[in-house]
């Protein structure tokens, strides 16, 4: 086998050099036109043939090895968010109000250097690779694409990805056996009342109070309604109701979010969240309506993968596995990709030494680019291993 050290080593500058174009050119979810164009760009450059996940900006490159064999995955996705950039860096974003926030960026580029160095040594592999480049991850979307063009090809045997992160130290990779990202949700609730003149509380039905009290009853569900063995949020971020200070609303709006770990917290969650609104709904004389969107179910680590992994991470110089043991409370659509075909989520550690690391979704956030090299060569590895 060829020296995959040596060869990740001489790709690092590529895969720098790719994450500061992707960062410095973001594009939100479900409009990654030049994100895709750009990534297409390179792997034509590199001769790998690629297919496109239409109607999304997703591409999948596919490298051959010596014979059909096993087949194995690694995916990233490339969509930014909705953040004005306030990082000072010399390649800070050049769209307004874009950014990528959650190093995306950086999972483009990773992808890029395992195409470019398992191509190189495409012929010592025994089966193939399928690289997955999923569009509009950050809106819960994107992985329909990859899962069709998966039932159409036969799917793959096992699947990988890796998500770098603001907040664990660099040097360390984290994997965990079971679920590693949290499952969720997205929801409203949109309380429907009576408004009316700001004087006379007695003759409306005031949906703000429902609305607030509706608020910290939510609140309430991971510690006193919820199974308190699964680690869960309920939280509301946003509150909209009412023109003027002297008129009671006919409604008001409650928009927030929910985590959860074990199989199963999704609907648990949301029949509690149902059986509340009913009762808050009866004590105000109000009518809520609750919706849910984007469900994705935990991020879910087969097993029997991780100490595989976990051995052919310490081979990557500058690398070691986490001791931490606790999952991410973050969501990822890749979930739905693990649930039908197993495989693993790391987690790269990316958080510059003796400084202040952002957090993910920051308009400040920034991660060490020595990272990116042992990331890379991490999926370049298990790959190799797994069809040597």
């Amino acid at each position: 086998m060829a020296d995959l050290g040596k060869l990740f080593q001489e790709a690092e500058p590529y895969i720098i050099e790719m994450r500061r174009w992707f960062h410095q050119h973001p594009e939100v979810s479900l409009k990654e036109e030049k994100t895709s164009e750009k990534i297409k760009e390179e792997l034509a450059a590199m001769g790998i043939p690629y297919e496109e996940l239409k109607p999304s900006y997703g591409v999948v490159a596919t490298i051959q090895g010596k014979d059909s064999g096993k087949v194995i995955g690694a995916r990233a996705d490339i969509d930014a968010l909705p953040v004005t950039e306030d990082t000072g860096l010399e390649f800070s974003s050049c769209n307004v109000g874009e950014m990528h926030a959650c190093g995306h960026d950086a999972h483009i580029a990773m992808l890029l250097g395992v195409a470019k160095v398992m191509n190189q040594i495409k012929d010592e592999l025994n089966g193939t690779v399928k690289l997955v480049f999923q569009a509009a991850e950050e809106i819960g979307l994107g992985y329909k694409e990859v899962l069709d063009y998966f039932h159409e090809k036969g799917g793959v045997d096992r699947m990988i990805g890796l998500h770098i992160w603001s907040t664990l130290p660099q040097g360390e990779m984290l994997l965990i056996p079971g679920s590693v990202f949290a499952g969720g949700t997205g929801f409203k609730c949109k309380v429907n009342g009576q408004g009316g003149h700001g004087a006379r509380p007695d003759l409306v039905k005031d949906p703000v109070k429902a609305a607030c009290d509706l608020v910290l009853k939510l609140a309430a569900i991971p510690s006193n309604f919820y199974d308190v063995l699964d680690h869960s949020v309920v939280s509301v971020g946003q509150i909209h109701a009412g023109t003027q200070g002297n008129i009671f609303p006919s409604y008001a709006e409650v928009d927030g979010t929910t985590r959860f770990y074990k199989d199963g917290g999704e609907q648990a969650i949301k029949a509690i969240m149902r059986q509340i609104a009913d009762g808050v709904g009866a004590t105000y004389g109000v009518d809520i309506e609750v919706t849910h969107r984007g469900e994705i179910p935990p991020v879910y680590n087969t097993p029997d993968y991780i100490p595989r992994a976990r051995e052919l991470a310490a081979e990557v110089e500058g690398l070691t596995v986490s001791s931490q043991t606790d999952p991410i409370c973050a969501g990822d659509n890749f979930g739905m990709i693990l649930r039908e075909y197993p495989g693993f989520y790391g987690v790269l550690g990316a958080g510059k030494t003796d400084e202040y690391n952002y957090p993910q979704h920051h308009a400040k956030f920034d991660i060490q680019e020595t990272e990116f090299r042992k990331g890379a060569e991490f999926m370049g590895r298990y790959i190799a291993d797994y069809l040597k």
